[in-house]
């Protein structure tokens, strides 16, 4: 009877051990067999500056495009500060970034920030502006050559005669040198059979607005107001000049051009205080530059327009279309794009 006991207590003993151990292994395999979540892509996104309205939009939509295609994105913005800018990149890319985008705020400063990341081996895509001298995995940004000629076309068939004013952006900004480059390639003819005159012509560090109004002011007296054209690098300086230009009450009598469509430009163009932006969607460049940030994390070969020149090596180089803006064309181009809305732009309830 008690050996009976025993025998029943130690084949309970076993029964219990056995499904404990059962159950343990269970427990083990369900945990190897349990699907990881895929690595998510990171992407550090770094801007010279938010100051103007575009890069707002360039901000905002990069964000929203990534959040599409599951990527995280680190924003950092410089506010113009080409130290901050070399300081956030490597705070990103301690982070763990798997792409660098960078807007410089400097093109001729930010090769650091270019080095840094290789050092890493992170790719590295030039947004909309060129880093000089960075050797960068590709450039990808408007077509600022187009956008000079589109100005300067725009002036020569509207103002073929008289004195022109020419006002940059920053010289240390590829896009700067693009843009005049391209708008000279058209004035080139008219200037020398004297049909245009260059009156005066500068650089805007940091693309200033209110540098621009003192410049174009200075001009102003300097030529007694007897100017016909205005080419300036962006609508800011625009708005700038268009300050100066009203305080001459001579406003609507210049013909003035800028690029970005920014909003307050749009509403110049209406009132007749402006003659011209060029809209660059801004939705091609980020769904261009969120797809090849794809591309180059899955080591793809990317597909470009042609090279560029960063001032030493031979940069791939991928370039978005631009349009002319103008009062005739304006509701069929940023309205109908949605850039902007129509009651912003008439500026109606």
């Amino acid at each position: 009877m008690r050996r009976s006991l025993l025998r029943r207590t130690v084949a309970l003993g076993l029964t219990v051990l056995l499904l404990i151990f059962a159950v343990g292994c269970e427990k083990r395999v369900e945990r190897q067999e349990k699907p990881k979540e895929d690595d998510k892509m990171v992407v550090g996104f770094s801007l010279g500056t938010l100051m103007e309205d575009r890069w707002i939009r360039d901000r905002d939509i990069f964000i929203s495009k990534a959040e599409e295609e599951n990527i995280e994105v680190i924003v950092n913005n410089a506010n113009k500060d080409s130290d901050l800018q070399y300081k956030q990149v490597k705070t990103m890319l301690n982070q763990g970034i798997d792409v660098l985008v960078i807007a410089p705020n400097d093109s001729n400063t930010e090769a650091r920030c270019v080095k840094a990341a290789k050092d890493k081996k992170i790719p590295v895509i030039s947004y909309d502006r060129l880093v000089s001298n960075a050797n960068v995995d590709v450039y990808i940004s408007f077509d600022n050559y187009q956008v000079g000629k589109i100005m300067a076309e725009y002036l020569t068939e509207n103002v073929p005669k008289g004195g022109y004013i020419i006002i940059g952006g920053s010289e240390n900004d590829s896009n700067s040198k693009m843009l005049y480059d391209g708008a000279m390639k058209v004035l080139e003819p008219f200037i020398e059979k004297g049909d245009i005159k260059i009156l005066a012509k500068t650089w805007i560090d940091g693309w200033i607005r209110e540098s621009a109004y003192d410049f174009m002011r200075e001009e102003l007296k300097s030529h007694k107001n007897d100017v016909k054209a205005v080419i300036c690098g962006n609508d800011s300086l625009a708005w700038g000049a268009i300050d100066a230009l009203s305080e001459a009450q001579i406003a609507e009598k210049v013909q003035v051009t800028g690029q970005d469509a920014d909003l307050v430009a749009c509403q110049r163009i209406v009132t007749g205080k402006q003659a011209l932006t060029v809209y660059k969607p801004i939705k091609d460049l980020v769904k261009k530059t969120v797809e090849v940030c794809m591309q180059l994390h899955k080591g793809e070969k990317i597909k470009t327009d042609k090279v560029i020149d960063d001032g030493t090596y031979e940069v791939p180089y991928i370039f978005i279309g631009v349009q002319a803006v103008t009062k005739d064309n304006i509701n069929d181009t940023v309205i109908k794009d949605g850039f902007h809305l129509y009651e912003d732009v008439y500026q109606t309830e």
